[in-house]
């Protein structure tokens, strides 16, 4: 071949240059058009620290990451050759091998639902012992790229290999940009565009491992079941750090289902806040007040908070006390009064637990209760304040998204943190948010309702209840202040976890608060720990010495709502309820389900589906009832999707047909059964004194439950 002259060199270089920045232009129209969220990220970025190197003449092309190759001039050919060898690495005859499907053992609550899926995973042919992983026949049901460097790989894997749930993680968005001038994300894309198929971006600057653990959790919590359970792991360019995060994610998400939600604890809380509401209570919406000047104190019942409670007695009169949850009792027996009282458990259980206080030691402190609180509970208080949080569909139900809080979620400690922060408390000190014990015997006060120190009737009986429950735990370690470990268990991790999210978001407010750690637990990233002597220097430094009139102030910004819009909104939830378990029924029964593939694509589209409130025709936005409809269902639906999948995806091929016929029968029966036991909780006007729905722990049996159900379908 003649050699090219210098002009027909620049021509060459020219026209390569032009094909890149067309490709370029032709994905920036197209994440425009159908994924804003990543245009907007990628529209305006500077690449500072990526670049493509792109060699005249040459056939392949180089990616520069801080200063170093990626691919030393040949990410085409690395990056086919690297999928090929991905794909021949997992034949349809390897097995997935993650996490054990559920068993019958976690749905023993009696309400029609876990009745249901448990009589499913008996009927299931897959058992603890012959479980042996997941068949994922020619597809791969769940891919997770780890790393997106110039595309090459993804867009050859996917050319070859069916996926039907695929996620893209990509730590240094810099590399993402750069790939949009090498590969057509369009037609990479459209490849997930058939029913049931999904690919998910989460893609972000994340450096330090819980930057990158965050950024995991952020974007595929809701791909569960599909990650972590069937996912194929694809490590381009040997990410160690993101692998780490990645997997450490799935061991939390693999037991993320013990926190979904269900039908008859949802119907619950919906059915105490009718009582509450017809009441007619005052509710405190979210409002951006001025600094205090005054520390804010929020008390957990932990195990420390008897140790570090003289500390807070100290310098009373200069903070402000908030106690949340269980602690009102072992600050009571230390001598300290709360200005306010913090409840979000919507169980009868905390009547209760109140209730054996005495009502003449708390009458006169002023609740501050979710509006799902167990309608008994406000009976025990002269000064009753609700408040509604945002991630619950009821302020929506009502209209007043606006007016609630965010991040009240798990524990009432997260409650008084989001509503401390929006009344103006920029100094916040957490007493007794442990998260952990150093003995596994104390894992609360001696003066808490589960302490030794407590010997009534009501406590001893409430201590046996839940003594049997938080046996069955799983206890482990994790970091404490103190440099050392000590013992937590995962509802104490959660909430661990739960609050240090809270804690960053509001750190990167534009009204940060500065927020201390004084329990002698589990260390909590981003409060740092503080000393008993440096928390009472630190408030012996305020010289505001006037009370603080928590009820004055709650009476001041309280609202009321009225009655008959919230009965109004209960039969619209009828209407919709019925609607939505219509579709839904209709969608099971169009579906093909003979194999694997079948399964996966409608357990995805349903996933999907329950991510999603479309507005109706005509409408800009989701109706109140319709997101109350998607709240009520969501977590059952997902345990029947969950369930579904992964007894199917680990069945033999001779028991896979058989199976799905036993878990479609009983998926039905949920749905068309829901809207009528919903009417019937709902709709009836019952009295709260003998409605065996207003005294009910959560896990308690569903009172509409018929004990001599046992076949699937009957």
């Amino acid at each position: 071949m003649a050699k090219k002259s210098k002009k027909q060199n620049r021509q060459t270089e020219q026209d390569d240059g032009q094909i890149f920045m067309q490709r370029l232009q032709k994905n920036l129209e197209y994440f425009q058009r159908r994924r804003p969220a990543i245009y907007q990220m990628l529209a305006n970025m500077e690449l500072q620290r990526v670049e493509l190197v792109v060699t005249p003449g040459r056939d392949d092309v180089d990616m520069v990451a801080n200063g170093k190759s990626c691919y030393r001039g040949l990410a085409r050919e690395y990056s086919i050759d690297e999928a090929d060898k991905v794909l021949d690495e997992n034949p349809e005859s390897k097995r997935i091998r993650t996490f054990s499907p559920p068993w019958a053992s976690s749905y023993v609550r009696e309400n029609f639902a876990d009745r249901i899926l448990q009589n499913i995973i008996k009927s299931s042919p897959v058992t603890p012992s012959t479980f042996k992983g997941y068949i994922r026949g020619n597809i791969f049901p769940s891919m997770v790229f780890l790393g997106c460097g110039l595309g090459y790989h993804i867009d050859a894997l996917t050319k070859k290999a069916p996926i039907v749930n695929g996620i893209i993680i990509e730590r240094e968005p810099e590399k993402f940009a750069v790939s949009l001038y090498t590969v057509d994300w369009e037609e990479i894309c459209s490849r997930f565009s058939r029913k049931g198929f999904s690919l998910t971006f989460a893609i972000g600057r994340a450096e330090q491992p819980e930057e990158i653990r965050r950024l995991v959790s952020r974007y595929m919590t809701k791909d569960v079941p599909f990650y972590p359970f069937f996912s194929t792991y694809y490590n381009h360019l040997a990410d160690v750090e993101l692998a780490k995060a990645v997997l450490e994610n799935a061991n939390d998400l693999a037991v993320i289902s013990t926190n979904w939600s269900n039908y008859d604890n949802e119907l619950m809380r919906l059915s105490n806040t009718a009582y509450n509401m017809r009441r007619g209570g005052r509710y405190l919406p979210k409002t951006e007040m001025p600094s205090q000047s005054k520390p804010l104190v929020v008390v957990g019942s932990g195990p420390s908070l008897d140790k570090r409670v003289e500390s807070l007695k100290k310098v009373r009169d200069k903070v402000v006390v908030v106690s949340a949850g269980t602690a009102l009792r072992p600050l009571l027996a230390h001598g300290v009064t709360p200005d306010f009282h913090a409840e979000l458990d919507p169980s009868y259980l905390i009547y209760q637990l109140l209730s054996d206080i005495g009502q003449d030691k708390i009458r006169d402190i002023p609740l501050l209760a979710v509006n799902e609180v167990n309608p008994f509970v406000p009976t025990l208080f002269d000064n009753v304040y609700y408040y509604f949080k945002s991630d619950n569909m009821q302020p929506a139900l009502l209209g007043l998204s606006a007016e609630s809080f965010a991040n009240c979620n798990p524990t009432v400690t997260n409650a008084a943190l989001s509503i401390g922060h929006s009344l103006g408390f920029r100094q916040i000190y957490l007493f007794g948010t442990d998260y952990g014990f150093e003995d596994k015997e104390r894992d609360h006060s001696s003066k808490s309702v589960y302490g030794d120190d407590t010997d009534s009737s009501i406590a001893k009986d409430i201590q046996k209840r839940v003594h049997s429950a938080v046996k069955k735990r799983r206890v482990f370690q994790t970091p404490s202040v103190d440099g050392g470990t000590v013992y937590t268990r995962s509802d104490y991790y959660s909430a661990k976890r739960s609050v240090e999210e809270l804690i960053y978001r509001l750190r990167s407010s534009g009204t940060p608060p500065d927020i201390r750690n004084c329990s002698d637990g589990a260390v909590i990233e981003g409060a740092p720990w503080m000393s008993e002597d440096d928390f009472i220097g630190q408030c012996e430094e305020n010289q505001d010495r006037l009370a603080f009139g928590a009820g004055e102030l709650f009476d001041g910004l309280s609202r009321t709502v009225g009655s008959e819009l919230f009965i109004e909104a209960l039969k619209g939830v009828q209407k919709e309820l019925e609607k939505v378990c219509g579709e839904h029924v209709r969608t099971v029964k169009s579906a093909r389900l003979r194999g694997r593939r079948d399964l996966c694509t409608l357990v995805n589209s349903m996933r999907e589906q329950l991510h999603r409130v479309p507005a109706p025709p005509g409408k800009t936005a989701p109706s109140g009832p319709q997101f109350m409809v998607s709240q009520l269902l969501r977590g059952t639906l997902q345990h029947f999707l969950y369930v579904g999948i992964c007894h199917g995806m680990a069945s033999e091929d001779d028991d896979l047909e058989s199976f799905l016929r036993i878990w479609e029968q009983g998926f039905l029966n949920f749905l068309e059964t829901a809207p009528e036991h919903f009417a019937k909780v709902m709709l009836c006007d019952r009295d709260m004194d003998s409605d065996p729905w207003s005294r009910r722990f959560i896990g308690d049996r569903d009172p509409e439950f018929v004990a001599d159900v046992e076949k699937v379908g009957e």
